[in-house]
């Protein structure tokens, strides 16, 4: 689910939830390194680094409870560029 997809009180929810993880990994130096030298390094380097943050990201955008999110090495990839493509979470980093 894109970030502008999310309206109203539920967007307040989702922002709550996911202010806290996005901080973590927003503010780690290796990531933001990472993320100047190339995208798909700075995402490899947020998942390596935070895998609970980027689980409860996930789960939280797709309207899920972290510790329920169900996720695979098959749907990873399209959810990552989903949520990485989308201009609202790029403007983060």
């Amino acid at each position: 689910m894109k970030l502008s997809d999310i309206k109203g009180e539920q967007s307040l929810d989702v922002l709550a939830d996911i202010l806290e993880p996005i901080a973590v990994i927003v503010n780690d130096d290796n990531v933001k390194a990472a993320f100047k030298d190339s995208r798909i390094k700075g995402i490899a380097c947020a998942i390596k680094r935070h895998k609970n943050e980027v689980v409860e990201i996930m789960a939280r955008l797709d309207g899920a409870e972290p510790e329920t999110y169900e996720y695979n090495l098959l749907t990873l990839p399209k959810k990552f560029l989903e949520i990485f493509n989308d201009e609202a979470v790029q403007s983060l980093f």
